[in-house]
């Protein structure tokens, strides 16, 4: 029975991010102007996409080195085992649904280093914490300085702010286990004890683990340098939007070119609605709930004749360029042989428990 229950959640969990994926590109392309958008590819300097594609890959990089700092108090793991492991992570990421790529990081790095699989989902989790706390802030600072109160200014607007409160949250839960680490465990312990004490000390024992395992991968040290990485690397991702964007400028063109231009301020938005899009558990790539977010924010800016015709051929660039540069390297990995695919496949169910967790082997 409680085989079949989980199989039963999976295949609901699967219909649902499909569903969604379905919904939401509906939404983004129901009134697409088919005649504006394939001029406009057919338009569209592509050679913008090299300098886009080497800024992807610096994020890449960096998010590799960021993981390496966190991962660092336990142990100084070589570029290398990083590169390979985040590469092949993403590229799981992207094409498996209900993110169970996730699991692939910690599993390989566990298998290149001397540490656990455990402390490594610990760093996962934290790496999500600290992004979703930047771009919350970055939607916060960019909505709050359009000044506009249109509807779907609104909407954004309270997106951001439960975004933003809802990783906050847990920030602060995580920051009072750090220090008080057994009144955080008994607070869940009486949270839950009333709904079900099983359920209770379960949730405990998984929470004083895993606080466990943040006392290990975590320090000032880690905390400061992955500060300044994950700036970095939002940076450069908004400007590596900026840079797409001048391939939709129809500069030289003249006819049914109808030119997409963007600034600086309003990249660093279409990268924060974009990522906030992309939190929404779709099926496989952020299919759909990709081009609806990019839609969506440059909705701000553009009139709806630029938008459903050469807004939605710059979403749909920027997605594929996305997608086959995360696939693309998962892909070189392979065949470098630093990840074998059987090694591969096994990656993608959640490590098992440790006790304690997160203590190097």
């Amino acid at each position: 029975m409680p085989t079949e229950r989980r199989r039963l959640r999976t295949w609901g969990r699967l219909l649902l991010s499909f569903g969604l994926t379905g919904l939401f590109g509906w939404w983004a392309f129901h009134d697409l102007n088919w005649a504006d958008m394939w001029a406009s590819l057919r338009t569209a300097n592509f050679l913008w996409l090299v300098p886009h594609v080497v800024m992807l890959q610096c994020v890449h990089w960096l998010r590799a080195l960021r993981w390496g700092s966190l991962l660092s108090g336990l142990e100084r793991v070589r570029f290398r085992a990083l590169n390979a492991s985040t590469a092949v992570g993403n590229m799981l990421l992207v094409l498996l649904p209900l993110r169970l790529g996730e699991f692939a990081r910690p599993v390989l790095i566990s298998r290149r280093s001397s540490i656990r699989a455990s402390a490594a989902l610990t760093s996962v989790v934290l790496e999500r914490v600290i992004d979703g706390v930047a771009i919350a802030l970055l939607l916060e600072g960019t909505l709050w300085w359009l000044g506009d109160s249109t509807e779907t200014l609104r909407y954004l607007r309270w997106g951001s702010h439960l975004m933003l409160a809802a990783f906050l949250g847990l920030w602060g839960l995580l920051l009072l286990a750090y220090w008080q680490r057994a009144l955080a465990v008994g607070w869940v312990r009486r949270g839950l004890g009333w709904l079900s004490p099983a359920l209770a000390e379960r949730v405990a024992g998984l929470m004083d683990s895993f606080v466990g395992a943040v006392r290990q991968v975590s320090g000032l040290r880690q905390f400061v340098s992955t500060a300044l990485y994950t700036v970095v690397l939002w940076v450069i991702n908004g400007l590596a939007i900026l840079v797409l964007a001048y391939a939709f400028d129809c500069s030289g063109e003249t006819g049914s070119c109808t030119p997409l231009r963007l600034d600086a301020f309003q990249s660093f938005v279409v990268l924060g609605v974009t990522v906030l899009g992309g939190m929404i558990p779709a099926a496989p790539g952020m299919a759909g709930t990709f081009q609806a977010g990019v839609r969506v924010s440059l909705s701000l800016f553009v009139p709806p004749a630029v938008l459903t015709g050469t807004g939605l051929a710059f979403a749909n660039v920027m997605w594929l360029a996305t997608v086959l540069h995360q696939v693309g390297l998962g892909l070189l990995t392979l065949a470098r042989g630093t990840v074998s695919l059987d090694e591969m496949l096994s990656t993608t169910m959640p490590p098992p428990p440790e006790s304690p967790a997160g203590a190097p082997r």
